[in-house]
């Protein structure tokens, strides 16, 4: 999933009219800000920019189809929340 910050925005003011304004989320938001090439030394080189924007649309768009990261996120969420479940209902006794 890739989006403009506009449309990013869109999104998230959609999820507040459903939600409210005070649930909680998680949001992990990389912008060409986050792109950096590497050095000859392989190391990242905060200098380069890439300021081309097709070519920063393509590079997230390629991260977007990555399906792994998303099932490390769930895999995350799931483990967790079970966890924390299990934690507060032993709270209450």
């Amino acid at each position: 999933m890739n989006y403009t910050l506009k449309q990013l925005q869109d999104r998230v003011s959609s999820m507040i009219k459903e939600q409210g304004e005070d649930a909680e989320c998680a949001a992990w938001i990389y912008t060409k800000e986050d792109i950096h090439m590497k050095d000859e030394n392989g190391e990242v080189d905060y200098d380069i920019e890439v300021e081309d924007p097709a070519l920063v649309a393509r590079i997230f768009d390629d991260v977007g189809q990555i399906d792994y990261i998303y099932t490390v996120i769930q895999d995350c969420v799931d483990e967790v929340t079970e966890e924390q479940v299990m934690q507060y209902q032993q709270e209450l006794v």
